[in-house]
């Protein structure tokens, strides 16, 4: 594997970053992981954008770069069509802690910067047919008064528990809770769920990251026949639900099956999900030929 670091691409055993790297240490940095489809990355701009608020929101200068010509760049070397590739931007080797010395810390203040190829989650063909487990997780998501919740943070702990949970329980994934019992979302997606034609999910104020599967999910159910709704939502909702369904740039949208046991109703090939997921992969293959055009 071919990895981008630091204006360099290099072999993946010659990519070494400082043990003293404030993302290693701290958590201190953000990330995307952006879908490769064709050869291209899609919704790109989107994810870029979510980039910049990030980076404002936890203080971090956004390095000016040319973006889409690197992540093309990496693409193409690694010769990777349908993966996806994750960029991980920390504040770099600043030492000793702002937090713990005095002044602004001493060291190089300049961020670290890392892009390599990954594989899309594993989904099983029945999994995208007949959907997946899901269960409610006993992590909670953290108040947006403790973090910056809508950044797409390190600090990812919290996430990988959940997911871990789920594991343990044979679910896909774990559906996390805000601290105050309502519907949050996933360890590593977003939830949807559908009764009587109105499309639910749980609004940003409930710690919600805003993913760009969701985005794109919100923008084009109006135009197919759903209203959608965001709002605060307590898991009863969702055990009410016709159809329940999950969104990330990795899995795309991925109907569920069950929750901690309970099905969801019978889905058919004309239900909301299927008419939802036939519409994505449209629009994917509509980015890949809108990247194609462009001069990356």
């Amino acid at each position: 594997m071919w990895i981008y670091l630091n204006n360099r691409i290099v072999q993946e055993e010659r990519a070494r970053i400082s043990v003293f790297d404030r993302g290693f240490l701290y958590g201190d940095g953000v990330f995307e992981t952006v879908r490769i489809y064709d050869g291209r990355p899609v919704w790109l701009d989107r994810h870029l954008a979510r980039l910049a608020r990030s980076c404002r929101q936890i203080r971090l200068p956004l390095p000016e770069k040319q973006w889409p010509a690197i992540f093309q760049k990496v693409i193409d070397k690694n010769r990777v069509d349908h993966a996806a590739i994750r960029l991980t931007l920390s504040r770099g080797t600043m030492f000793p802690s702002p937090l713990v010395g005095e002044g602004q810390g001493e060291g190089d203040e300049t961020p670290t910067i890392v892009l390599f190829p990954r594989p899309l989650p594993h989904v099983t063909p029945a999994q995208r047919r007949q959907g997946v487990k899901l269960t409610i997780a006993t992590i909670r998501r953290p108040s947006p008064l403790s973090h910056p919740a809508q950044a797409k943070t390190l600090n990812y702990l919290n996430n990988l528990l959940a997911k871990q949970e789920a594991a343990e329980r044979d679910a896909f994934e774990g559906l996390m809770l805000t601290t105050g019992g309502h519907l949050a979302e996933c360890s590593m997606s977003n939830v949807f769920f559908i009764k009587d034609r109105i499309l639910y999910t749980p609004s940003l104020a409930c710690g919600v990251l805003p993913g760009i599967t969701r985005e794109v999910v919100l923008e084009v159910a109006p135009t197919l026949g759903l209203q959608p709704r965001e709002g605060r939502y307590r898991p009863e909702s969702l055990y009410e639900a016709d159809e329940c369904f999950l969104t990330s740039s990795g899995v795309g949208i991925l109907p569920v099956e069950t929750i901690d046991g309970r099905p969801f109703p019978k889905r058919t090939a004309r239900s909301w999900v299927a008419v939802l997921r036939t519409r994505y992969q449209r629009l994917l293959r509509a980015q890949g030929r809108s990247c194609r055009g462009r001069s990356l």
